[in-house]
């Protein structure tokens, strides 16, 4: 069909659709164009700033080329032209999930945050923005000084048992000698984990094992309970009675020994069996022994 043949009409509508669409094409184009950084330093000098010194500005080193304000806040055009805030993206203000998704556009195939999803930290509507600051912050981008004055923010019993007097050294390295060696995340993967409580290993034992590792050998006579469950005796973040158990010795054998080849009830204050560590006295080897002797754990 030649040009001449089409109506006036249905001619002039077409290259007003034409028209029509070109602009809304070049007015989306527009709109999507990214403002970069150095446009969104006119008005927000100082997080340009806290950004530039952080691993996240270095993006681009780790296969995210073109990274940059756009990439967690959206397209800004419209927000530059014309100061709306409305028209920008705020992970600190938006739904949980839809903040923690951007995050996790780059951060899901890791091993830190594959478990994310269905975590404890995720049921508790955390964002990721609960606890990172993502404009600077220290190595981990943390909201906090330290890990451990993060954590403490919400498990405030954690931080009770901190102060017990038989503990492991996790409080900040600024205290007495021999503090900070360990943070919350020497054991625990706040992102997820397969195991219980967050716990960064198979098992309690497991993890236990990392530091304890002569509790980990084959045993000619073992302690059951200590196979099973390191915390079937201890306490891991503190406690008042020694080597952190969970309760003194002898009550805390007496929780499965009520009655053996000697009295082992209920103690007068001056048995010798309740006074002076009374169980151990006898049968150190709690944790097991190779020795000839120690089918009843002694040495």
């Amino acid at each position: 069909m030649s040009k001449r043949s089409v109506p006036k009409k249905l001619f002039l509508l077409g290259a007003i659709v034409g028209c029509l669409f070109s602009f809304g094409a070049f007015a989306f184009a527009v709109d999507s164009a990214p403002a970069g950084g150095e446009l969104c330093k006119e008005c927000h000098a100082a997080e340009v700033q806290e950004f530039s010194s952080n691993v996240h500005s270095k993006a681009g080193a780790y296969g995210f080329a073109g990274a940059s304000c756009e990439s967690c806040h959206g397209a800004s055009a419209s927000h530059a032209s014309t100061g709306d805030i409305a028209a920008i993206s705020n992970p600190a203000k938006i739904d949980v999930e839809a903040a923690s998704a951007g995050c996790l556009n780059c951060h899901s195939k890791g091993k830190g945050q594959m478990f994310w999803h269905g975590s404890i930290h995720e049921s508790q509507k955390l964002a990721c923005v609960a606890c990172h600051k993502i404009h600077g912050g220290n190595d981990k981008l943390l909201s906090k000084k330290t890990e451990t004055e993060l954590c403490i923010t919400c498990h405030l019993d954690v931080r009770a048992d901190m102060f017990k007097r038989s503990k492991h050294p996790m409080r900040d390295a600024s205290t007495p000698s021999g503090e900070g060696k360990m943070t919350c995340s020497s054991c625990h993967n706040v992102h997820g984990a397969k195991g219980e409580k967050l716990i960064d290993a198979k098992s309690f034992n497991d993890k236990c094992y990392e530091c304890h590792q002569e509790k980990k050998a084959p045993l000619l006579w073992e302690h059951s309970p200590v196979k099973e469950d390191c915390m079937t005796c201890h306490t891991p973040h503190g406690s008042s009675n020694d080597k952190m158990l969970v309760t003194k010795v002898p009550r805390l054998c007496q929780q499965c020994h009520m009655q053996g080849r000697h009295q082992s009830g209920a103690l007068g204050m001056n048995s010798t069996y309740a006074i002076n560590r009374g169980c151990l006295n006898c049968h150190s080897q709690v944790h097991g022994s190779n020795n000839p002797s120690g089918a009843i754990l002694q040495r």
